[in-house]
């Protein structure tokens, strides 16, 4: 394979040692390897190893570097100097170079057990796994199997197992086609290193095409709710209203959508008492409230969540069945009624004849190619593969188009006592202080447990010594996060390969707010006594509260800007992207979820939405999916 080239080995070790410093240790190189291996475009990955083997000839290096010295030649110091360049580069592809080496380099030394740990205080998972049965038993298909069924789902999430149960609950003969793996609670190692690398898309490696947010979904069979911090706000009634008006779908205002809402979150178990605080929130909490700001507890879809010390690790699996995923909820029932459930199945293409979906290609495992025919196939594959799937299909018009990814900023407080910000229930507090801004598109606030490999790569990196001394304080970081409904609207495209690229920029409009955010979620931390705030930004903005210095760190943050790479974002809810109307000149789907390209082929995941909720999105994603349900049994009866 051309990831095990000497040439490429060489030169990632060298860059390693430079971001790393101190901290470089003999394993991150074949590390970073297995992630480039994990990169969605297989053109991103043959371009990432071309460069890397460039510089290891003196012809590449001295186009690359300025010095005809191949890279795995350099120094610690002279390659940490390397990076340094590029990452202040004006040329976009060697800052890009330098952000994903910095990435792969840091994760992979802060997300496995190692040295980093002892240093930082984290002490990993807490036990082994329990030794549970496994709850579902996946169908298994022979080699080159045809199956038949009444309907095809397509991803096994919020949407795809409530609609599988719900058909299933019918009747109808289903089958749920789920490309990653089945991981229950005795797989749950807690390793972040390992739960990216078998439960998330891509390994948790997917950017935006600049690199400029990092988008973070689920794969795995119980999709994001499996490794999701199981928040479910209802969607807020002025999105809805909105949503109406730009639709025409009067669901949206009727009653008929909040009696979707009150269905799924009474078989969720969706609650506002197992919010219990750890430090992380309770960090946010203090400041909310000395500056009498609106504060509240989450709601949660939990049952017996025991909210102790084993909390915080829920993005890894949670390991005592308390959140109610998908995989705990709606696919066994589905399963109890005689639902098949496959695992490790690629769905690549939908077949169409005569303008309606008949069947689809899969992969299943590393060969086994099948087929899998219906007379419905219900796309819930999410807001990234759900319209690659349709553009790999031969679908056109809205498909991929009006994307929205939530993206999520803080602001970060050093504190004098342990915040240990990995600790706590996942999510126990929230803010809408500011929602108002921009007719409802402005900012909530929120905590997420941190570990160390995520951390690291959200932390900026500036220099190694610089890095490590910041990540050396992380167990008494807090921070308050920020998250902008946006206006911005990206786009998911096909790369040669058939696989996504993600395209988004924040608008004005939208950076605007961001930075209001920002500012005002420093004025939180200063309240709840950190005693030094920084920005998100890649060259971070730091302030010790005083005096008038709180407003002149907000106008640096304001005249650093938010876009074209000045900070990073993360997306956690991806929303858009195959959205409802009535209209199918601005719309993918009508109000019964049917495709208005392709008959009987049907969308019902968070892809729909018409703008973003502004909110956690799973409660809603399960809503659209469960009314579309019943207009897919009825379709099929």
């Amino acid at each position: 394979m051309e990831l095990k080239d000497r040439h490429v080995s060489g030169v990632v070790a060298a860059l390693a040692r430079g971001v790393l410093g101190e901290g470089y240790v003999p394993e991150v190189p074949a590390r970073m390897i297995g992630g480039i291996s994990q990169l969605a475009s297989s053109s991103e990955r043959s371009r990432l190893t071309g460069v890397l083997r460039a510089l290891d000839t003196r012809a590449g290096a001295l186009l690359l570097t300025g010095r005809p010295i191949p890279v795995s030649w350099l120094s610690p110091h002279a390659a940490e100097r390397l990076v340094m360049k590029w990452k202040g580069s004006r040329l976009a592809p060697q800052r890009a170079l330098a952000t994903g080496v910095i990435a792969l380099a840091t994760h992979a030394l802060y997300g496995p057990p190692g040295p980093e740990w002892d240093r930082i205080g984290y002490p990993g998972p807490l036990g082994d796994p329990p030794d549970e049965p496994y709850r579902i038993k996946p169908y298994e298909p022979e080699v080159g199997e045809r199956i038949s069924c009444d309907a095809i789902i397509v991803g096994s999430g919020a949407a795809g197992g409530c609609v599988a149960a719900k058909l299933a609950a019918e009747g109808f003969d289903v089958v749920v086609l789920e490309r990653g793996g089945y991981y229950a609670e005795r797989d749950f190692s807690h390793l972040e290193h390992e739960a990216f690398r078998s439960m998330y898309l891509y390994g948790a490696t997917l950017t935006t095409a600049d690199q400029g947010v990092r988008i973070v979904a689920g794969a795995t069979l119980g999709g994001g709710t499996l490794v999701n911090f199981a928040t479910a706000f209802r969607t807020p009634e002025f999105v809805l209203k909105e949503w109406a008006g730009l639709t025409a779908i009067d669901a949206f205002v009727s009653g008929e959508f909040d009696a979707s809402l009150d269905e799924v979150a009474r078989r969720l178990g969706v609650n506002n008492d197992s919010s219990a605080a750890g430090r992380r929130d309770a960090v946010m909490e203090e400041g909310l409230k000395k500056l009498g700001w609106h504060v509240d507890n989450m709601p949660r879809a939990v049952r017996g969540c025991a909210q102790d010390e084993g909390c915080g690790y829920c993005g890894l699996g949670c390991r005592t069945g308390a959140k109610q995923s998908s995989l705990r909820t709606y696919l066994e029932d589905a399963a109890a009624h005689g639902a098949r459930i496959i695992v490790d199945a690629d769905v690549r293409k939908v077949r169409i004849g005569d303008g309606v979906a008949r069947e689809v290609d899969v992969v299943v495992g590393a060969d086994n190619h099948i087929r899998v025919s219906g007379r419905a196939v219900v796309v819930a594959a999410g807001s990234i593969e759900t319209p690659t799937l349709l553009l790999r299909s031969g679908l056109t018009g809205e498909v991929g188009k009006h994307l929205h990814l939530h993206p999520g900023s803080a602001a970060f407080g050093t504190f004098d006592d342990e915040v240990r910000m990995w600790e706590g229930t996942t999510q126990a507090r929230y803010s809408t202080e500011f929602r108002h801004w921009g007719g409802g598109y402005g900012p909530i606030f929120e905590t997420i447990p941190v570990h160390p490999g995520a951390a690291a790569v959200f932390t900026p990196w500036v220099s190694a010594a610089g890095h490590r001394e910041r990540l050396g304080n992380l167990r008494k970081f807090g921070f308050c996060g920020v998250l902008s409904r946006d206006r911005s609207e990206g786009r998911v495209t096909l790369g040669r390969d058939g696989n996504p690229r993600v395209h988004f920029a924040l608008d004005q409009g939208d950076e605007h707010r961001v930075a209001e955010g920002v500012v005002n979620a420093g004025r939180v931390m200063e309240a709840a006594g950190a005693r030094e705030v920084f920005s998100p930004h890649e060259v971070p903005i730091t302030y010790r509260p005083g005096p008038g210095r709180h407003e002149a760190w907000a106008d640096e943050t304001r005249r650093r800007g938010y876009r074209r790479g000045a900070a990073t974002f993360g997306s956690w809810h991806q929303m858009g992207s195959c959205r409802m109307g009535t209209n199918p000149r601005s719309s993918v789907v009508g109000p019964d979820n049917e495709s208005h390209e392709v008959k009987r082929l049907y969308v019902v995941d968070g892809s729909t939405f018409p703008t973003a909720s502004g909110v956690n999105p799973m409660l809603t994603v399960y809503a659209i999916a469960n009314r579309a349900a019943g207009a897919i049994a009825r379709h099929l009866a």
